[in-house]
């Protein structure tokens, strides 16, 4: 049943490598015309918290290591409610392209998008560690 843990934690890393280094840089890679692509990245995340969950729910069920796998679901936690926020501090702006770059409100919508993405990152490199812990405890 271990096998099952460690499992579902290399998908759930292969999926955060998938996002965090290649989805997000090429969809946000522009400074202009960010409406589309961030819309699409928001549709891409939405549909990966979810199956993240799932896999790392049955990750802290059948693998050894319970503290990093509720650590990985809490900084989850936080990047599914940042989302939620940035969703709606999106909608109350409306079209970002029509506001100047360095306009305040486009300004904390980017800084929360930089955050999202360090929580992303965060939460990779902690099913590193929790991949590294478990291989090697075997």
């Amino acid at each position: 049943m271990q096998t099952l843990g460690i499992l579902s934690l290399a998908l759930y890393m292969g999926s955060m490598f998938m996002i965090v280094f290649f989805v997000s840089p090429v969809l946000l890679r522009s400074e202009e015309l960010k409406n589309l692509p961030g819309r699409l990245y928001g549709r891409v995340l939405w549909r990966f918290y979810p199956v993240a969950a799932l896999l790392l729910l049955v990750y802290l069920i059948f693998g050894d290591e319970k503290v990093l796998a509720l650590l990985c679901i809490f900084v989850l936690s936080l990047s599914v409610a940042l989302s939620f926020y940035l969703r709606r501090f999106k909608r109350s702006i409306g079209d970002i392209d029509a506001l100047e770059y360095n306009h305040p409100l486009r300004s904390r919508f980017r800084k929360g998008s930089f955050i999202s993405n360090f929580l992303l990152f965060s939460n990779f490199l902690l099913a590193m560690l929790s991949f590294y812990l478990e291989l090697h405890a075997n």
